[in-house]
């Protein structure tokens, strides 16, 4: 892949701004969290050698988003595994419903405050699926429950955190 970087500030920028828009977007199509930073990484190599006409932030958002996940599904593709995806229409709407006004901002902080009251087994399994990225069996055996313990927990958990988070965005 040939990448000329004709302005190593302007690069710089644009991986500034939008980083974390593409990590959050790649986690939220459900990719592995130990394969978001090298499908960050490709996503913007990509993107420079797509030679993109930067636009506005929202077009430039929205070309880093179909990178991302084209990336990601051949990433899966080629280790022979299923990704579970919403439709892809579906999926750049809620997106960009997050992003709307604030880039997500609000409901970030919202998400960590309702993190903050999270508690017992229910915050255990959600920092042991999201943050280590454990699968259900794992956190089950960590935690002496069976797969079907873990699932009812981490259902429940994220009602209790969607329900919060819409409280503190209403």
């Amino acid at each position: 892949m040939d990448v000329s970087t004709p302005n190593k500030e302007l690069v710089e920028e644009l991986v500034r701004r939008h980083q974390d828009g593409v990590r959050g977007f790649l986690l939220y199509q459900g990719a592995p969290p130990h394969l978001v930073d090298d499908l960050v990484q490709e996503t913007f190599l990509a993107f420079l050698a797509a030679r993109f006409d930067e636009r506005s932030e929202t077009a430039t958002s929205a070309f880093l988003r179909t990178i991302a996940r084209h990336l990601f599904l051949k990433t899966m593709e080629r280790e022979r595994r299923a990704p579970v995806l919403m439709d892809e229409d579906a999926a750049e709407a809620a997106w960009v419903e997050f992003e709307r006004d604030d880039g997500g901002t609000s409901y970030l902080a919202a998400m960590r405050d309702c993190l903050a009251r999270l508690r017992g087994r229910a915050l255990e399994v959600v920092l042991l699926r999201y943050k280590d990225g454990l699968r259900r069996t794992a956190i089950g055996e960590r935690l002496g429950l069976s797969e079907s313990g873990v699932k009812a927990l981490l259902i429940r958990a994220r009602a209790a955190l969607r329900e919060c988070v819409e409280r503190g965005l209403a």
